[in-house]
């Protein structure tokens, strides 16, 4: 005869098991877990050239990074699988960055802006911040400060930790089976030991990364020197995915558009007419060139257009055609009107014959 707390543990057991068995069921087949580690410092000091890239004020949405690398992941996996693309579980986001501490007074408001921004990827996008501070010694933050404002311009603070402790992290975290794919928003070369020892380890890597700001072997891996699994993520390719909006051009309307030239699709707040060609940043002397050779055909076709009513019917300021050269036939778009001018054998216009005038239908049109 069984107790009850003999069938409560059975039942405990038997449960553990199943839950056992789903959990590997899902690992196995639909559920990849993906872990985001993002080195803030190298982030942070390379955003300038995302904005020469962009050519105006340019700052990243972190809340987009991990939409744009996942959707990345899935497709890779739909087109190289050749089936529906297996789920994706974001289980953490780690930021890896530094604080300043013991600065110059003056840098009091710049320190408290840098503590409001860590406090928005915590509490707002739920990242898992990993600070170490970094001991100014009561200089100024900035080096330009450094160099006009004292009387030690040499000083340089040291920001080795960041590099360790991504490293670290993401290394122990793949051993003990704590994710399947690792997002890895990086550029310096330091990485590569870890990120080597996480592929042995049998986990995949994204490497998210700034040209330019990039190690070589990440943008252009080669066959026996590999430190990803994916193809690389550049920034400059997804900067207006990545774009952090600001508030007063949120609300705004924006139409996108394929580039009549290179087949681009952009955007653009200008809200075009039918059938009228649009072109991208780069090819717009393209555009440019369309609405010289428009403007030049509208001219030329006005030249030769019938004229608005004038005195007796005929031209404002002039009585005749003799000054003009018409085409036998001339055809009005709006009314689809054709008006036959007849000429005398020397080309001049028959005497007595004039411009027929428009009737109202055409000249209202």
């Amino acid at each position: 005869m069984t107790t009850i707390e003999e069938t409560t543990v059975e039942n405990a057991i038997t449960a553990g098991q199943e839950n056992a068995f789903n959990l590997k069921k899902i690992r196995g087949h639909s559920l990849v877990r993906c872990m985001t580690f993002i080195d803030g410092s190298w982030l942070y000091h390379n955003q300038d050239m995302l904005v020469k890239v962009y050519g105006a004020p340019y700052k990243i949405d972190f809340s987009k990074i991990n939409v744009v690398a996942l959707k990345l992941i899935r497709n890779h996996f739909a087109s190289t699988l050749g089936s529906e693309a297996p789920m994706l579980d974001l289980l953490r986001t780690y930021y890896f960055a530094s604080v300043p501490a013991n600065v110059h007074p003056d840098d009091d408001i710049k320190l408290e802006d840098q503590k409001k921004f860590y406090t928005m990827l915590s509490e707002s996008l739920g990242f898992e911040l990993l600070l170490h501070e970094i001991d100014f010694r009561g200089h100024h933050m900035a080096m330009q400060d450094r160099l006009e404002k004292e009387s030690d311009p040499n000083f340089m603070p040291k920001e080795r930790t960041v590099d360790m402790a991504l490293g670290v992290n993401m290394l122990y975290l793949a051993a003990i089976d704590a994710y399947d794919i690792a997002i890895a928003v990086l550029g310096d070369a330091d990485y590569q030991p870890a990120l080597d020892k996480v592929r042995q380890l049998g986990k995949r890597i994204l490497i998210f990364t700034i040209e330019g700001s990039a190690a070589y072997d990440y943008l252009y891996p080669r066959p026996n020197v590999r430190f990803a699994d994916f193809p690389v993520v550049r920034f400059q390719d997804y900067l207006r995915e990545l774009r952090l909006t600001p508030k007063q051009d949120r609300d705004r309307i924006e139409f996108q558009y394929t580039c009549a030239r290179c087949g681009r699709e952009f955007y653009s707040t200008y809200k075009a007419p039918p059938r009228q060609n649009m072109y991208c940043n780069e090819h717009r002397i393209w555009r440019d060139r369309e609405s010289a050779y428009n403007s030049y055909s509208t001219s030329t076709n006005d030249r030769y257009a019938p004229f608005e009513n004038g005195n007796n019917g005929a031209p404002a300021g002039a009585q005749t055609l003799a000054n003009a050269e018409p085409p036998k036939t001339t055809e009005i778009h709006s009314g689809a009107q054709v008006i036959e001018a007849e000429k005398s054998a020397d080309g001049q216009p028959a005497e007595g014959s004039v411009a027929a005038p428009q009737t109202e239908q055409s000249a209202g049109n």
